[in-house]
C-alpha cells in the first residue's frame, strides 16, 4: 500500500461486526463513532475469517447490510512480489451469501483439528474419543460430496468419471483413516504429564497474570516453561519476530497466541462448562480470534469489543514488535466508548 496516499487499514473485530447490526442496542451510537474515524482517512476491513464466521451465523444476511452500510473493504493480503495489502469492495454479499462451498466446509474440518488438544486438556469432559472422530469423518464426506458435485463428473465422459470417483473414494478413505489414527489419548497421557510441571511455574492463581503489564506478561509466562519449550519457542518465535519480514508466515502468531490462551493469560470458562457442542463452540471462538489477532497484525489498528481479545492482541504485539495499534471499545447501554 502507499503510505502517502491510501487509506489507514483499520481491522474490525468480528465482535464489532455483530455490535453494529441492526437491532443490537448500541448499533446506531457504534455506527457513529466508527463514521468519526472513517473521517479520518481511515478503511475498515475484514477478511475471509470474517467470512467464515458470518456464514456460519443464523442470519449472514445481516452482516451483509453492516458491511455494505459502512463500508467494511475486503482486506486480502499478498506475498509476491512484495508484501502488500489489498482492499475490495463490493464482495460481502456474494462471498457470505453464496451457496456453502468448499473452502468453508475446509475451514470447519481445520477448525475440528482443535478437538485433540481439547480432549486431551480435558476440556471436553467425558466425551467418548470415537464419536468426535465419527462427527470429523461425517464432515469429510460432506466436502467430498460437494466436490464432487461442483466438478459434476457426468461432463467428464465415462472414463474420467470413472477414475476421478477412484481418486475421491481413496481420497475420502485415506482421510478417513488419518483421522482414526489421530492419538486422541497419547496426547491426553502426555498433556497429564507434562501439564503439571508446567503448572507449577504458573501463578498459584491465573488472576495473578492480569496483575503482570502488557508489554512484560509473554516474557514472563515463557519464563514459566521448561528449557525444551523455552529453546522451541525462541527458535520459532523469539522476541521481536514480526520485524523480520520473513517470519510473517506459517501463522507464527496464531501460534503463539492460542498457546498464551491455554497458558491462561486470558480466561473463558465456557470453554471448559456446559454441553460439549457449546465447548466445542467457543474453543473453535478462542482460535479464531487468535486468527483475527493475526490478520490485524497486517493493519494500522485493530478494533474490539472483547478485553480479552485487546488484552491478548496488545501482549502479543508488544512481545512480537507488531506495530498495529489496538482500541477496546467499551460498550455500555448509553453510548460506546474508545479506550
Amino acid at each position: 500500500m502507499n503510505a502517502t496516499h491510501d487509506p489507514i487499514p483499520v481491522y474490525l473485530d468480528q465482535n464489532v461486526l455483530s455490535e453494529l447490526r441492526d437491532g443490537k442496542r448500541v448499533s446506531d451510537e457504534l455506527r457513529r463513532a466508527l463514521k468519526k474515524l472513517k473521517a479520518n482517512n481511515v478503511a475498515f476491513v475484514y477478511s475471509m475469517t470474517h467470512v467464515f464466521e458470518c456464514r456460519d451465523s443464523v442470519r449472514p444476511e445481516t452482516f451483509v447490510s453492516v458491511l455494505e452500510e459502512l463500508p467494511v473493504y475486503l482486506m486480502e493480503f499478498q506475498k509476491a512480489p512484495e508484501p502488500h495489502l489489498t482492499l475490495s469492495l463490493g464482495k460481502a454479499r456474494e462471498l457470505l451469501l453464496e451457496r456453502e462451498d468448499v473452502s468453508h466446509q475446509m475451514s470447519r474440518l481445520m477448525d475440528d483439528m482443535l478437538h485433540v488438544m481439547q480432549f486431551a486438556s480435558g476440556w471436553l469432559g467425558d466425551v467418548e474419543v470415537q464419536s468426535i472422530k465419527d462427527e470429523m469423518i461425517a464432515k469429510i464426506t460432506v466436502v467430498w460430496e460437494t466436490l464432487q458435485t461442483d466438478l459434476d463428473l457426468d461432463e467428464l465422459g465415462l472414463e474420467v468419471a470413472r477414475r476421478a470417483q477412484s481418486a475421491f473414494t481413496a481420497s475420502q478413505f485415506e482421510l478417513a483413516s488419518i483421522i482414526q489414527s489421530l492419538p486422541f489419548e497419547q496426547i491426553r497421557d502426555e498433556w497429564k504429564k507434562d501439564w503439571p510441571l508446567l503448572r507449577e511455574g504458573l501463578p498459584a492463581n491465573f488472576a495473578q497474570l492480569d496483575e503482570v503489564p502488557d508489554d512484560k506478561v509473554v516474557s514472563f509466562l515463557i519464563s514459566c516453561l521448561d528449557d525444551r519449550s523455552k529453546e522451541e519457542i525462541k527458535i520459532q518465535t523469539p522476541a521481536g519476530f514480526w520485524r523480520n519480514p520473513a517470519m510473517r508466515d506459517d501463522n507464527r502468531l496464531v501460534g503463539l497466541a492460542f498457546m498464551l490462551f491455554m497458558c491462561g493469560l486470558v480466561r473463558d470458562r465456557r470453554v471448559k462448562s456446559g454441553r460439549t457442542e457449546s465447548r466445542l463452540q467457543h474453543f473453535r471462538g478462542q482460535f479464531r480470534d487468535c486468527v483475527h489477532i493475526e490478520n490485524a497484525a497486517f493493519c494500522s489498528v485493530f478494533i474490539t469489543c472483547d478485553a480479552g481479545a485487546a488484552r491478548l492482541a496488545r501482549s502479543i504485539y508488544a512481545y512480537a514488535g507488531v506495530e498495529t495499534k489496538v482500541v477496546q471499545l467499551k460498550i455500555t447501554d448509553t453510548k460506546a466508548g474508545m479506550s
